[in-house]
């Protein structure tokens, strides 16, 4: 789905907007439903697209006019029995490992996927469309993660990045290295993508798992107006991930 609106200031985000610009889409799950853990009932050998169950937790939500949309889909990457388990994935109020949510009192939880589970948002395009040769719309994406400590394996694999016009532009991206090796666990940390000069801009984030303390967890994801200034990100170097961190 495609998500184009005119420029607004949320009342809600208004401290995020005035020191980064306008609000342009975003989510921060406050409006999904949170239930029981999910239990996938499609075929875990195959893969295959996730859809709600009556009651658990929402993995999928179709934008309401306030939040954008997202709808996850689950990869058979290891041979195994995926979400059929039942797992704790979707939105989320649980705050046991992360202290608090960002923004708001709900978040979006991805852990012990068994597989690879990825979720995919309503691609936001610039307001002022395709970019003329004189006229060029700044904007950028910024989004709060936090991975869980824990035994992270060497086959565990995080992703977050941007289909930007058919380019992809990684914020986080784990292969090849330990999770447990890159400094980014047990702490809120703000990941960015400079979006100047693409038109349409479609989030992906995934989680290859399987073990329920392999955890991530999402909030306050934002499309806005302009771009950090320079030093008020700090380069951490993994994929494209420019990123502030902050305590629980």
């Amino acid at each position: 789905m495609k998500y184009t609106v005119a420029l607004m200031t949320i009342a809600g985000l208004a401290a995020s907007a005035s020191a980064g610009g306008q609000v342009i889409a975003f989510t921060s799950f406050e409006n999904a439903f949170v239930g029981d853990r999910y239990v996938d009932l499609g075929d875990a050998s195959m893969d295959h697209d996730l859809v709600n169950n009556a009651g658990q937790s929402v993995v999928d939500f179709l934008a309401d006019g306030v939040e954008i949309g997202f709808d996850s889909y689950y990869y058979n990457s290891r041979n195994d029995v995926g979400l059929t388990d039942g797992d704790f994935v979707g939105a989320t109020d649980f705050t046991g490992v992360v202290g608090s949510f960002t923004d708001g009192v709900q978040g979006f939880q991805m852990s012990d996927a068994d597989g690879t589970m990825r979720t995919t948002f309503d691609t936001v395009t610039s307001p002022l469309g395709t970019p003329g040769p004189r006229v060029e719309f700044e904007w950028s994406l910024c989004l709060d993660y936090f991975v869980q400590e824990t035994g992270w394996e060497s086959d565990d694999r995080i992703r977050i990045w941007v289909d930007a016009d058919g380019t992809e532009l990684d914020i986080v991206n784990t292969m090849g290295s330990d999770i447990d090796d890159l400094g980014i666990e047990d702490a809120w940390t703000t990941g960015f993508v400079n979006l100047t000069g693409y038109v349409n801009v479609t989030l992906m984030i995934e989680l290859e798992s399987n073990s329920a303390s392999e955890a991530m967890f999402l909030d306050n994801i934002l499309f806005k107006t302009g771009v950090p200034t320079p030093g008020s990100l700090a380069l951490l170097g993994l994929g494209g991930l420019a990123a502030t961190r902050r305590r629980r």
